[in-house]
């Protein structure tokens, strides 16, 4: 053993001997650090929704009911407590910016996982790209179906297309409606008055985008003959989002609120959630404990994800406009 170490250190002098041991010792430190996770002074949640064009309505709601959950969380403690911030970005609903916008999230490393994008074309554009860079999204709309085939990476916290169908179906029946539209505000103004001229005291049901004042705004008077559905309670009328509602208020007095508050809020809690229960601060450790969020609150029954990524057990809200008010049917 004496004549090894002499091999490999050669005594010749105190300064030369103390010099290689530093060399030694710093050639270690990287060796070492690789055997504990990497600290994080900030972890970043991307919020992508549309901040500008015709429903930007969505985008200022989700990223005030997402700021919301991060002060809770803040406010909680925890290991990471104080390091979670949002990165909001704007997709304007459009699907060639969306993928812009998951372009840019995915080359920064602080960023851990994103909640977006609402609306089914920037959702479906831009989900592939978190599925290829291992990023987890909590997708926030009915389409696309998982990009990674099997959970991974995507968790659809929001109806499927087909459930949404049959949701919307059997509010129909209930409520002797002519015929449903899952559709935009657009196509839902010209299919509710379409039915206006065949039969004036006709209904007419659509689906969660049914709910933004840009629906009433272009659809006028008629909206009156609409009945929507949500996935989350809308805080303007359900009692059990009430307290959601009146802290958004004092909160963001100025800003308007709807069902996306709440649905952005809930995402970022059962996000932040997962990234407690995390025991490595990586996309990968975060996806797993997604994977396994058994969630619920005042306002949602349960929330937890199958193996294919989808909400096990979605949840639906029968609304309708009245006189530019939303109201229970």
């Amino acid at each position: 053993m004496r004549q090894l170490i002499r091999t490999f250190l050669p005594i010749k002098s105190a300064p030369l001997r103390f010099g290689r041991c530093l060399f030694i010792i710093a050639a270690m430190v990287p060796l070492v650090s690789a055997c504990f996770p990497k600290s994080q002074d900030t972890i970043k949640i991307g919020v992508v929704a549309p901040f500008s064009g015709r429903h930007r309505e969505i985008g200022y709601q989700a990223l005030h009911g997402a700021r919301i959950a991060v002060s809770d969380f803040r406010a909680a403690g925890g290991p990471h407590a104080q390091s979670v911030e949002l990165l909001a970005l704007d997709d304007a609903g459009d699907a060639t910016t969306a993928m812009e916008q998951a372009n840019k999230l995915i080359t920064d490393p602080n960023v851990l996982a994103v909640i977006g994008h609402w609306l089914d074309d920037t959702t479906t554009a831009a989900a592939p790209i978190y599925s290829r860079a291992g990023l987890p999204i909590l997708a926030t709309s009915a389409e696309p179906s998982n990009p990674s085939h099997g959970g991974s990476m995507f968790f659809r916290f929001y109806p499927t297309k087909s459930a949404l169908r049959e949701a919307t179906t059997k509010t129909a029946r209930l409520y002797n409606s002519a015929s449903t539209c899952l559709c935009d505000v657009i196509s839902g103004s010209v299919a509710i008055a379409s039915s206006l001229v065949e039969d004036p005291g006709v209904s007419v049901v659509g689906g969660p985008l049914w709910s933004l004042q840009e629906f009433v705004r272009i659809t006028g008077p008629n909206a009156n003959a609409s009945y929507f559905i949500t996935p989350v309670p809308h805080p303007l009328v359900a009692s059990e989002a009430s307290n959601f509602r009146d802290r958004y208020r004092s909160t963001f007095p100025d800003q308007p609120i709807g069902w996306v508050s709440v649905h952005a809020f809930e995402a970022a809690t059962v996000l932040l959630t997962a990234l407690s229960d995390s025991p490595v601060l990586t996309p990968t450790h975060l996806a797993e404990a997604l994977a396994q969020t058994n969630y619920s609150s005042k306002m949602l029954r349960e929330v937890s994800f199958t193996d294919r990524g989808e909400w096990r057990r979605p949840q639906y809200h029968v609304y309708r406009w009245k006189d530019s008010r939303r109201t229970h049917p």
